[in-house]
């Protein structure tokens, strides 16, 4: 059995108005800013999850 695939090649929308989701797009850009490619992933990641879990998606 397998779960719902992601295009990890796309990085994720935040929803609007989610301060969480605000949260991870801003750590996600300052990542960015420095090239920092690592830090950028794990704020995918995260972001990912926090959508699954209380976005439903």
């Amino acid at each position: 059995m397998t779960g719902p695939t992601y295009d990890v090649s796309r990085s994720p929308v935040p929803v609007d108005g989610c301060e969480a989701c605000r949260e991870f797009a801003a750590r996600r850009h300052a990542a960015r800013a420095v090239f920092d490619h690592s830090a950028v992933s794990d704020a995918n990641v995260r972001m990912r999850a926090h959508l699954r879990q209380e976005h439903g998606g």
